[in-house]
């Protein structure tokens, strides 16, 4: 017999023993809202209708980096009716990811107990992770998701570098963005266990995550039915010195005294931006470079300019790898 039980029980063998006094009754029911309510702080439901039922916790995970305790509005829930009415979706839905540990439209998980802040914690991608992601976005980084055809699918990043930088590879899986990838093997292509050919590029991603889902609407717009990488309108404020740092790293290369950078994937007029925000926001002095492919598609790049590299220099060397000092025109000593 659960312990609440015992005490209705006991309760109901002290009634039935004594006169039905008012003292009495006011004995009795002064002590059951007490123990309710010492049992309710433990996360256990004591209505009428169901005794030792949990409540229902449901946070939501794209709050956590602002607030750890990330609950919605009315949690916890008394009953599965009571979650699936405010959060206006079905009790089926509350019953099917109810302890699960999987996310409902990439940002609820519910929950029979509290969650502690460390285990929330796995779910806030820490700044400093953005800042690099912004960096690879600006290159060649990829967001694999689909919010029309597979919403409830999160999205991931997905990189594919040269074998040349392999080095840079690892140093991103493994380090820079360890806390948002598997620890297997970045894909090598081809397959020298399956051609005998020595890998020309190597392939990984992050997990899927359903910050990277939100993230896709920065970076992302549909166009005749395909997704295309835009620049995002808070560009200016989430190019940080960490941000440029993995740009170049990614997208760079040192020529002529000077440092280019790859901005193929964009349109001029983008590309006029970010040299724009470049000299606003870093000093940056930078021209427009014209590309014309084999093919003749144009293409846009950007030149900083020599008076500008030592001030570049200074700002993004603290965070470029000895390995890509190459790329800022730098020796690895």
């Amino acid at each position: 017999m659960s312990l609440i039980n015992l005490f209705y029980w006991h309760c109901y063998l002290n009634i039935s023993g004594i006169t039905n006094t008012y003292s009495n009754k006011l004995h009795i029911n002064d002590r059951v809202p007490y123990y309710r309510t010492m049992i309710s702080n433990r996360g256990i439901h004591t209505s009428s209708k169901g005794l030792n039922k949990p409540l229902i916790w449901v946070y939501d995970v794209t709050d956590l980096s602002r607030n750890l305790q990330g609950l919605v509005k009315g949690a916890p829930f008394k009953t599965k009716s009571e979650c699936a009415n405010i959060l206006q979706i079905s009790r089926n839905t509350v019953t099917a990811y109810l302890d699960k540990g999987k996310l409902f439209n990439n940002k609820w998980i519910f929950s029979s107990t509290t969650l502690s802040k460390e285990e929330l914690s796995k779910w806030v991608v820490p700044s400093e992770i953005w800042e690099i992601l912004t960096g690879e976005l600006l290159g060649d980084g990829y967001i694999n998701y689909d919010p029309l055809k597979n919403p409830l699918i999160n999205g991931r990043i997905e990189f594919t570098f040269s074998a040349k930088i392999l080095h840079y590879v690892n140093y991103l899986k493994y380090h820079a963005l360890a806390s948002i990838c598997t620890s297997s093997k970045p894909t090598p292509w081809p397959n020298p266990e399956l051609t005998g050919k020595d890998p020309k590029q190597y392939w990984f991603s992050t997990k899927r995550l359903p910050a990277i889902s939100n993230l896709h609407q920065l970076w992302y717009k549909a166009v005749d039915g395909k997704y295309i990488k835009i620049l995002p309108l808070n560009l200016e404020e989430l190019l940080t010195p960490v941000a440029l740092a993995h740009w170049i790293m990614g997208d760079g290369y040192f020529t002529d005294g000077c440092l280019k950078i790859c901005t193929d994937n964009f349109t001029k007029e983008e590309v006029l931006r970010l040299i724009n925000i470049l000299h606003v926001k870093f000093g940056i002095k930078a021209s427009i470079n014209k590309r014309t492919n084999p093919d003749g598609e144009i293409k846009w790049r950007i030149r900083v300019s020599k008076l500008s590299m030592d001030k570049l220099i200074t700002i993004v060397s603290p965070y470029i790898i000895p390995e890509m000092y190459y790329k800022l025109g730098l020796k690895n000593e």
